[in-house]
């Protein structure tokens, strides 16, 4: 199960908090999320501090949305390894 709670922060940034397994079966749902937030023109952040798991298919779909208004947030290890980012860029663009 994936939770996602969306939450203002400031007047054009919108964090969407992550919990649970974000596998396949949630791609989507998240990636609905994801373009709802960058097409309104607003910087969007992920924040993983709750993600237990993240599958193939969710990776490569993060790892797809490249725009300089999408990052991420609280990338613990496990992340960062799925998702093949250096421990220099943690929590941050993609």
């Amino acid at each position: 199960m994936l939770r996602i709670t969306e939450k203002k922060e400031g007047e054009k940034t919108k964090v969407l908090y992550l919990e649970g397994k974000l596998c396949r079966d949630y791609v989507k749902e998240l990636q609905i999320e994801i373009t709802k937030g960058i097409d309104t023109g607003e910087k969007l952040i992920l924040d993983f501090a709750k993600v237990i798991f993240l599958d193939d298919a969710a990776a490569r779909m993060i790892k797809s949305l490249k725009d300089s208004r999408l990052s991420l947030r609280n990338c613990s290890l496990f992340i960062r390894t799925a998702l093949k980012i250096e421990e220099k860029n943690k929590g941050e663009k993609i």
